[in-house]
């Protein structure tokens, strides 16, 4: 019985996998293609408004109003990124303060666990367990 199962298991993963692998290679291409159509129509755009903007300005004003347009965004974008990463920093910041202090209230029971060995064992264990899974502390690569 097992024997008979098992090629009709094998093909079935077989088949499952192969059905994966061609949905994501036709999702890349797909992207791809979309990418290429985004780009194409975001030049098609700086070139149509470059266009207008020379009828009214001229051309060397309208390549300054594009160009200055642009590094407008960019500035802004730069902004929402040093504030993101600002707020992130202190978000971090509480957390480990947090941290710190149930480490501080976890050792100040620990004088009360020593009556017990076996206790004084387990918060040990815990402790143990809790500086491992700190790691070194280094948040700032957000």
């Amino acid at each position: 019985m097992m024997m008979r199962a098992l090629p009709l298991a094998v093909s079935a993963a077989t088949r499952d996998v192969r059905g994966i692998y061609r949905r994501a290679k036709r999702n890349v291409v797909l992207t791809a293609v979309a990418g290429v159509c985004f780009v194409t129509a975001y030049v098609a755009l700086m070139i149509s408004a470059g266009v207008y903007l020379a009828t009214i300005y001229g051309p060397v004003a309208a390549a300054l109003i594009i160009a200055a347009g642009m590094a407008l965004l960019g500035g802004l974008i730069m902004a929402a990124m040093a504030f993101m990463k600002i707020r992130e920093r202190r978000r971090n910041s509480r957390r480990r303060a947090g941290q710190k202090l149930a480490a501080a209230a976890a050792i100040s029971v620990l004088p009360q666990l020593t009556k017990s060995k076996g206790l004084l064992a387990l918060a040990a264990v815990g402790g143990l367990a809790y500086f491992l899974t700190q790691g070194n502390g280094n948040d700032d690569e957000v």
